[in-house]
């Protein structure tokens, strides 16, 4: 009698035979439980690795569909070949593998048409699969994808490949699966992807015994050059010692640069690499190695780049950052010539990376902390007025002369919060500043004395450090202030620079001189940042006694409506007082100065009597507005271009 798929029972497979245990009929079976599957899967992705042991599972759950299919052929009078083809839904639910729920679902079987989808519920493959390992990056039950395509194909007589696009074992809420015969699913697959037939599990173990191999030599490589360049680092050897065992461990060009991209250690033939050329002219690269070199830069990733012929250099450097403490500090360059990415070279490179990590550290920490005893000895020199013979000593010992003309610096940043040590931008701008200072100081050859406390960093400069460089202390202050600006934007640095300090007893003076300047600096409305003490004027005396807010609102009051109304007409009424002041109260002179007729300039002089109360022929009115313009002077209130008219009249 003809039967169907769905009316098939345990009944009709099993048969009992006391001599030779079950039977599916006429060919023997054994009962095997979940776990135990769950078990061999497990042993298999530790041994073979998941990749291989995904192609274990599709051949593996190939021939068994494949061989089911023949078996429940011989074994029933199928209603029609359909009815054949949907058995292996049946089998799947006898069997305990899964529950099969089409929902959709084309079978012509005369014309080999095979198109469905469906859903496999309970699948004891990937429950088995989450019971020893975490969620997947893709779908795992490999076994049910094979047995389907195994048993539809040979009952279809037609390639059929089933695909599972979602999967519980990826943490999708369902084991989602779709089924086609291979033409349907066009280029979505390779051909050579559903070779299920092509290996068996010798080959598979065979190519796992080599890889095994080939990770232990990988391994026994990888820990004997660890020991050569911790060796390195602990007998103080440098980056150069580090690029030399590099490069005969792994017979290649060897180039380490700095976080700027800048050549510092290079061994073997390099063949012109520069990686600073390569990141200027990285325009000139595909898409593709312009995006694996922002990935590099950005995220920290290990890259090879494969298009350098368009800058003229013909090899594949493989390039890995190196990370200090959270931070890029360069990066190390195998010069290859081979667009493949070994797996030993992988490994060495990041190897040395880390090696050359230690070894910077080691680097940063001695400058740091060498620095640091610098920056305390200077605060002790600032800050006491009297300096006892033991400051005196250690500062002549490190090779400092401060009986020579210095000057004090002192530089603040306005954009800081008050948390110094939390604000990472402020920690990153002093950094700079003093980075710039010391590059100064080596190219001119001169010891310089810097710290950063009080939430600031302080300099002592030598004039002759000024001289070297043909600077005056407002030059190189102007310098700074540009430098600091173009790598932070953002950024506004003040800086007070003190009068000339002869010798060590007057730096503590100098102190409070580059003080006073900056306090000047931190309440100007102009657009200046450099602040010489020099400049204040005579007002410098009264900042001992005043706050410099106080001295503004004294100047403020007698002047104030005078610079508003100047700032809105264009009156020029204080640059008239200013001038009617600076050539002693002379009316004709001062016309000249200005290129004022003597009517004009005793119109202003009227304007400021009747308008704001000015009376210049007054003594008192005088030296009030004498000492309030030279407060507006002090604080950059009026204009550089009365100073710059100063010079011109001196030289006429």
């Amino acid at each position: 009698m003809a039967i169907k798929a769905n009316t098939i029972t345990l009944g009709d497979l099993f048969g009992m035979n006391p001599e030779n245990d079950n039977f599916l009929q006429a060919h023997r079976m054994f009962i095997s439980s979940a776990d135990a599957w769950g078990a061999l899967i497990k042993d298999l992705v530790l041994a073979l690795g998941i990749e291989r042991a995904k192609r274990f599972l599709l051949r593996y759950g190939y021939q068994c569909g494949r061989h089911e299919a023949l078996m429940l052929k011989e074994m029933f009078n199928w209603e029609n070949k359909r009815e054949w083809i949907m058995g292996g839904v049946t089998m799947h639910g006898l069997s305990g593998r899964t529950t099969s729920v089409p929902i959709k679902v084309h079978i012509d079987a005369e014309n080999q048409e095979f198109d469905v989808e469906g859903y496999w519920n309970n699948s004891y493959e990937a429950l088995q699969y989450l019971q020893h390992f975490p969620t997947h990056s893709e779908p795992v039950c490999y076994f049910l994808e094979g047995y389907a395509s195994g048993y539809c194909s040979t009952s279809l007589g037609q390639k059929v490949v089933f695909k599972e696009v979602e999967c519980i074992g990826k943490g999708d809420p369902y084991c989602h699966f779709i089924g086609k015969t291979l033409d349907l699913w066009e280029d979505e697959i390779s051909p050579e992807l559903v070779d299920y037939a092509r290996e068996d599990i010798g080959d598979e173990l065979d190519q796992a015994h080599k890889r095994i191999e080939r990770q232990s030599e990988i391994l026994k490589r990888g820990n004997l050059l660890s020991n050569q360049l911790t060796q390195i680092v602990l007998q103080g050897k440098g980056l150069d010692s580090i690029a030399q065992t590099l490069g005969s461990s792994l017979k290649c060009g060897i180039v380490i640069s700095n976080k700027d991209f800048e050549t510092q250690s290079q061994y073997g033939d390099v063949f012109e690499y520069s990686l600073k050329s390569i990141i200027e002219k990285k325009e000139n690269l595909d898409s593709s190695d312009q995006k694996k070199i922002i990935e590099m830069i950005h995220h920290r990733t290990t890259i090879q780049l494969n298009t350098l012929d368009k800058q003229g250099f013909s090899h594949y450097p493989l390039i890995t950052p190196i990370i200090v403490q959270s931070h890029v500090f360069g990066y190390i360059s195998i010069i290859k010539n081979s667009k493949e990415m070994d797996e030993l070279e992988s490994s060495f490179i990041e190897r040395a990376a880390n090696i050359c990590a230690l070894h910077i550290l080691n680097e940063k920490t001695a400058i740091d902390t060498e620095h640091r005893m610098k920056g305390e000895l200077l605060d002790e020199v600032l800050l006491q007025p009297k300096l006892d013979s033991n400051i005196t000593k250690k500062i002549s010992f490190l090779g400092y002369n401060l009986n020579k003309p210095h000057y004090v610096f002192i530089f603040r940043l306005q954009n800081q919060s008050f948390d110094f040590q939390r604000d990472e931008l402020v920690h990153d701008e002093k950094e700079v500043i003093m980075n710039i200072l010391r590059k100064y100081s080596a190219s001119a050859g001169e010891n310089i004395l810097i710290s950063n406390s009080f939430g600031q960093v302080q300099a002592l400069i030598s004039e002759d450090l000024l001289k070297a460089n043909n600077w005056s202390e407002k030059k190189l202050g102007t310098s700074i202030v540009k430098e600091v600006k173009n790598k932070f934007p953002s950024s506004r640095l003040i800086i007070g620079i003190s009068n000339k300090c002869l010798n060590i007893n007057e730096v503590h003076d100098g102190y409070k001189q580059a003080k006073k300047a900056l306090e000047i600096a931190q309440i100007n409305n102009e657009n200046q940042h450099v602040f010489h003490f020099s400049a204040i004027g005579p007002i410098s005396i009264l900042l001992d006694a005043r706050n410099p807010q106080e001295l503004e609102d004294y100047a403020n009051h007698i002047l104030g409506t005078i610079y508003q109304y100047d700032i809105q007409k264009s009156a020029e009424l204080l640059k008239t007082l200013y001038f009617y002041l600076y050539n002693e109260c002379n009316l004709h002179k001062t016309a000249r100065f200005l290129n004022l007729s003597i009517g004009g300039m005793r119109y202003r002089l009227a304007n400021l009597k009747e308008r704001f109360n000015i009376d210049m022929m007054n003594a008192t009115t005088r030296r009030e507005v004498q000492m309030a313009l030279d407060i507006y002077v002090a604080f950059g209130k009026l204009s550089a271009l009365l100073l710059n008219q100063v010079e011109e009249g001196l030289g006429d």
